[in-house]
């Protein structure tokens, strides 16, 4: 015993300083148990006189018929050893084998056995792990590459998409940096141009939950930016004669919406109705950012549903000064004046825009600037409003001494500059 013990150690000393790690328990055991059957026929010859020929005839024909008996487990426990030697993996790693991948938690003489995505436990007997190719996704330990292919209408230029899906990805928490994700065309389909998206994750199983989120975001991303997803033959648009009976088409619910804001009350029915043209609807998913404080702008924003949080930072922290609903609207000072954004607005749902911005306001206040005065008093007001709110008592628009019919002036200077009415 003491004999066996010592040419285990040594054959562990050697399997360390080559392979770098310590052998397995698995391999270690078969060396023991080879090392005392030859113990046991030396016994058997030298105590016994029994003849090492007979004996070795004798374990063959033995070893024959065990070994179509337990062709299989013996298949597992060879297959085991090679996995055990090579080390393809390790008891941790996320690994594919055959068309079936999963977490390594044991390696045993018979069996590897991983734990699925679906959090199931998988048995797969070694010779079968052995008879496959095996892809092992952590190893090496650096950032772990994915692709996801994207198909976009013909209608989109390639840099336009390109450009939004980049934007898009810096905005995903969790991608690596470093190498940084990529965009390409990689192909012209029948219905569609194939766009490649491949980013990096530190983590192999990190990547669905981080695949689902750019995926979530391509949507709200696609539809700002008017990018179409075709189906994978042909798009078929249906034009309805006229909206279902008791149903308020996007317009008319815009238009009733304008009409209880006092911003817009200066405008004929006509000018409103010319308003109305010259929205347009945005979405957003829970949690973007949809203006950020002190960023440019030239938006004016209506919530069609949904809701919105309002922060401004205060001592060098965001506090929370608002909760915007449907019907409500933020953005009105940069629609008019291109003033820096006063506050960072935040999707608290998904939430549905309408938007305008300075081009399509320019021509409607250029055909009639009178309208500019009476915006101007309109936005004193609610400036002054929210002054007194907030208990400020100085704005950017006001000195010492200032009075609301020179705060007035002043907003209306810079309407008036910034149209150039």
């Amino acid at each position: 015993m003491f004999f066996v013990r010592a040419i285990g150690l040594a054959f562990q000393a050697v399997f360390r300083h080559r392979q770098g790690m310590t052998p397995p328990a698995l391999l270690d055991s078969v060396i023991a148990v080879l090392l005392y059957g030859i113990g046991a026929a030396v016994v058997a010859h030298r105590w016994f006189g029994v003849e090492l020929a007979l004996f070795l005839g004798t374990s063959a024909v033995v070893g024959a018929v065990v070994g179509l008996a337990l062709q299989d487990a013996l298949g597992n426990l060879f297959a085991g050893i090679a996995l055990h030697t090579e080390a393809p993996f390790r008891v941790g790693d996320w690994v594919k084998v055959g068309d079936r991948d999963g977490k390594v938690e044991q390696i045993s003489w018979r069996a590897t056995r991983l734990r699925t995505w679906d959090g199931d436990t998988l048995t797969v007997p070694n010779n079968e792990v052995a008879r496959h190719a095996i892809l092992n996704f952590s190893v090496p330990r650096a950032p772990h590459s994915r692709l996801l292919t994207i198909g976009v209408s013909y209608h989109t230029p390639p840099n336009k998409v390109v450009s939004v899906l980049e934007g898009l990805l810096a905005q995903v928490q969790g991608l690596v940096t470093d190498p940084p994700p990529g965009v390409r065309v990689v192909h012209y389909d029948e219905s569609a141009i194939r766009y490649e998206v491949r980013y990096w994750v530190s983590a192999y199983e990190d990547y669905r939950r981080i695949e689902s989120e750019i995926q979530r975001l391509v949507w709200y991303h696609f539809r700002r930016h008017g990018i179409e997803i075709p189906f994978p033959s042909r798009n078929v648009y249906l034009h309805e004669a006229r909206a279902a009976e008791g149903a308020e088409s996007p317009a008319k619910r815009l238009e009733r919406a304008l009409r209880g804001i006092d911003l817009f009350r200066p405008l004929s029915d006509d000018e409103l109705r010319a308003a109305v043209g010259r929205f347009r609807p945005l979405h957003y998913s829970g949690g973007e950012r949809i203006i950020e404080e002190g960023a440019p702008g030239d938006s004016f924003f209506l919530i069609d549903n949904g809701e919105v949080q309002v922060s401004k930072k205060m001592g060098g922290f965001p506090r929370e000064l608002a909760r915007l609903m449907e019907g409500q609207f933020f953005g009105e000072m940069a629609l008019l004046t291109g003033e820096p954004r006063a506050a960072t607005v935040v999707a608290a749902s998904d939430v549905d825009l309408f938007v305008l911005d300075k081009n399509g306001f320019q021509d409607i206040i250029a055909a009639n600037p009178e309208i500019a005065v009476d915006m101007s008093s309109i936005l004193a007001e609610r400036r002054e409003a929210l002054s007194q709110a907030q208990g400020d008592v100085t704005h950017r628009f006001d000195t010492p001494g200032n009075n609301p019919a020179e705060l007035k002036a002043r907003i209306l200077d810079r309407i008036r500059r910034y149209f150039g009415v």
